[in-house]
């Protein structure tokens, strides 16, 4: 295993401040932050999954809402009034109206049936656009957790190419000492000193910037110094492309909610229809007048019981004759939404085709870029050694190892950056196919 594998697998970063906005149960203020804990602090503190929470919440109300078309309304109405007639306060029958009713209407030429499957659509849509934005928060927070572990992987880099650096400078000054190399060998050796030590501050700045990146993401305190532990670095076989896209289509998110949409806008089309065509209606409904009993000697009797209450069913059948063509548009308006969701559904099914392909290839390209930094790594190293030893012998200049040594220390930081893209391609795959993205 070389050493970039070696500081993947136990790279530690910063120090870990209590956070305000998340408690962990037992966490303590050195303990470090795994992927999945840092997705589920986030998830916690989103803004915008509270908002497709409460979306969903508000879709289910709907569905009930919608469901209740089929129960009966019962309604306690009551009053007392006063009169030419009976200008007096007085408690009796005739300044009392207390009545308690019953209706229902269980037939209305099938438009409540396709409330609730207009709106169970609708709630089905809400869940979908919450999985958007859940699958796409947590991707934004692996991308950032990886950013942290290869902005800190490259400050090690760049501290070891420091030392490399001043070890070349030793032998530089060394060498000069005993006559053996000018005085120029130790003057470039210092400027590849130098040089490094700006990366180092670069890569340092990178390093703060990442972190503070990866606490917006979580939604706390961007001044907390998270510590996150590594990931394990993993090559996976890529997936048959034919797979991947037919899962796509079957899973995205996306795709279910294009679907819910339509089964939408084809219930708007059906109520439009409807509207338009005779209506039947069936209604029924029970009246019981109260007052009468109020004021009646008890036990309620079955003659007083009917002189007080009474029922009735309505069957009606109404015919629109006009109303100025408003029906016929709101069913050309429906047929125009339901074509734009097709067409919506058209666009996205080769939007998917196209976000597969492309995971696809960055997949398979990083899994193969990894392959051979790795090896330009192992190059790099045995030619640095080998032009050391060529300086120390006194046949090479000392150019020839601060070469070596740029090109060694560009490949470690290559190979780490090609390491993370790799993971990150892989998630992002994933989230291709619809599932999640670790």
């Amino acid at each position: 295993m070389n050493k970039i594998n070696i500081f993947l697998m136990c790279l530690v970063i910063g120090f870990i401040a209590p956070i305000p906005a998340y408690s962990m149960p037992d966490s303590l203020p050195g303990d470090s932050l795994t992927l999945n804990e840092c997705v589920e602090i986030a998830l916690k503190n989103s803004h915008e999954i509270a908002i497709a929470s409460g979306n969903v919440n508000k879709a289910e109300i709907s569905v009930r809402d919608a469901y209740s078309g089929f129960l009966p309304d019962l309604y306690l109405s009551g009053g007392y009034n006063v009169n030419k007639d009976y200008d007096r306060f007085e408690w009796n029958e005739n300044h009392y109206d207390l009545s308690i009713s019953s209706s229902i209407t269980p037939f209305a030429s099938g438009k409540t049936l396709l409330n609730v499957a207009r709106s169970t659509a609708s709630l089905s849509s809400s869940k979908q656009s919450y999985r958007i934005t859940e699958t796409s928060l947590i991707l934004d927070v692996i991308r950032k957790y990886y950013n942290l572990l290869q902005a800190s992987e490259l400050l090690e880099l760049r501290k070891e190419s420091i030392f490399q650096k001043r070890k070349d400078l030793e032998f530089a000054q060394a060498q000069f000492d005993l006559g053996l190399a000018p005085k120029a060998d130790i003057l470039k050796a210092d400027v590849a000193v130098v040089s490094a030590q700006v990366d180092s501050l670069q890569a340092e700045g990178d390093l703060k910037l990442a972190r503070s990146e990866l606490n917006d993401a979580m939604g706390i305190s961007l001044d907390n110094s998270t510590r996150i532990k590594p990931v394990e670095f993993i090559k996976e076989e890529v997936p048959d492309p034919d797979t991947c896209l037919m899962v796509a289509l079957r899973e995205r998110p996306e795709i279910l909610q294009q679907k819910s949409n339509l089964s939408t806008q084809k219930n708007n089309l059906r109520l439009a229809q409807i509207d338009r065509a005779p209506t039947f209606t069936i209604t029924g409904s029970y009246n019981v007048y109260a007052e009468g009993f109020a004021f009646e000697r008890l036990p309620i009797n079955r003659a007083n019981w009917n002189e007080n209450t009474d029922w009735r069913v309505n069957v009606g059948l109404s015919f629109p004759i006009f109303d100025g063509g408003v029906k016929s548009r709101a069913i050309e308006s429906a047929r125009i939404d339901l074509n734009n969701a097709e067409l919506n559904y058209l666009e996205l099914e080769k939007k998917i085709n196209l976000e597969v392909k492309l995971a696809i290839l960055n997949s398979v390209t990083s899994s193969k870029k990894v392959e051979l930094t790795e090896k330009q790594v192992n190059s790099a190293e045995e030619s640095y050694n080998m032009a050391l030893g060529r300086y120390k012998a006194g046949v090479a200049p000392i150019t020839e190892v601060i070469d070596a040594g740029v090109v060694l220390s560009s490949s470690k930081v290559n190979h780490t950056k090609t390491i993370y893209d790799y993971l990150l391609a892989k998630a992002v795959l994933k989230k291709s196919m619809g599932g999640l993205p670790y």
